[in-house]
């Protein structure tokens, strides 16, 4: 090796470590890797492979020197038949002096196509599985000699080391954004569920109760909120599952008999708020049917069923329906839950509500958009 290239190789140890600690785009580091390995080893054409186990290939991800459309878009095998694909099966250097000679390895042809005539292929080490490969390729034989090989060696252990420094601190940095979110967006529920309590408890009717009985009614609303506010907690996205809503939301008033309470209706991903709101007014349904409807006597049913259509929007449509219970009167006053119901889906959902006395049994229609 003569001391011009030995200054060369060091000068690119030196440059990458002082860019790769500076550089935050993973795709500048590779193209950057291979542009100092080029003038290092003084060979043209260099890439960095990129092993997708998923598609079982090495993407062109980043390199020096070749045709437009080529980096980013060519892909090679990843087997045993493969240049790079052997380097990545073996972990062991493959060099090719005089690829006319080659005949361990089928040759690609955008490597023909450039006029590739030698060749080193050497791994690039991940801290699970590997990167990929660092390939030099010379358009002229090429004998490379033993301390090419070691340095293209260092070198791809260099580049592996910056790769997993870089994606810790691209995973670190979406795990401060992905926390920063959250925090916002807990701030806000925060905020949104306390004012539904200081709702709950200065509407709930205190005129002729005992404390105990304002204190129970209170309570169950705040059941039925927390039960709402975990369906949207437990699930990615911040959304409620409709289903397993119900479901919580309605356990509690089936008792012994799980057939007191039907639950029928499509997949549904509500919105938090929307999914707050429809906590509530399925808990105020069920508490006024256990109290006076079909779900105080033996044998009386309450069917929740639900549809969504979709017209100019996506429309959720909701009917409780009770049957086998106690015959049914019209009130002759409007009470809090069903100023709380009005109030839940017309102002709160956006939507539009229909009661029916029916003497055999109450029917509760709602609707809103899931927008």
């Amino acid at each position: 090796m003569t001391d011009d290239i030995l200054k060369k190789q060091r000068a690119a140890f030196a440059d990458f470590g002082l860019f790769a600690f500076k550089c935050k785009n993973i795709d500048e580091l590779l193209t950057r890797a291979s542009e100092l390995v080029s003038e290092a080893l003084e060979v043209d054409l260099v890439k960095v492979l990129e092993h997708r186990p998923e598609r079982s290939d090495l993407l062109l991800r980043a390199g020096v020197n070749w045709e437009p459309g080529v980096v980013g878009k060519v892909t090679f095998a990843d087997h045993k038949h493969s240049p790079a694909g052997f380097a990545l099966l073996t972990d062991e250097p493959v060099v090719s002096r005089d690829v006319s000679t080659e005949d361990r390895f089928e040759i690609p042809d955008v490597l023909v196509r450039h006029g590739v005539k030698s060749m080193i292929n050497v791994i690039i080490v991940g801290e699970d599985t590997p990167f990929g490969v660092l390939e030099v390729d010379a358009r002229e034989t090429h004998d490379f000699t033993v301390d090419d090989i070691a340095f293209m060696r260092t070198y791809a252990n260099l580049l592996a080391t910056a790769i997993a420094r870089m994606r810790r601190h691209m995973e670190l940095e979406r795990s401060v954004r992905e926390q920063s979110i959250l925090a916002r967006e807990l701030g806000h529920r925060v905020a949104n569920v306390l004012g539904l309590v200081q709702a709950l408890a200065s509407q709930t009717a205190v005129d002729g109760r005992t404390a105990r009985e304002f204190r129970d009614e209170f309570r169950g609303r705040l059941q039925a909120l927390a039960k709402a506010e975990g369906a949207v907690l437990d699930q990615q996205g911040g959304k409620a599952d409709l289903q397993r809503l119900a479901e919580d939301i309605l356990a509690p008033y089936r008792g012994e008999r799980p057939e007191a309470i039907h639950v029928e209706g499509s997949l549904v991903q509500l919105q938090a708020r929307a999914g707050r709101m429809l906590g509530l007014a399925l808990h105020e349904l069920a508490t006024n049917a256990a109290k006076y409807g079909a779900l105080s006597v033996p044998g009386g049913q309450a069917r929740l069923e639900w549809q969504v259509t979709l017209t100019e929007e996506r429309t959720l449509h909701v009917v409780w329906k009770e049957v086998n219970g106690p015959r049914v009167t019209e009130p002759k006053r409007q009470g809090f839950g069903s100023r709380l119901l009005d109030k839940i889906v017309s102002a709160e959902l956006n939507g539009e509500a229909d009661i029916d006395f029916r003497p055999e049994g109450l029917v509760y229609k709602f609707s809103f958009p899931l927008s």
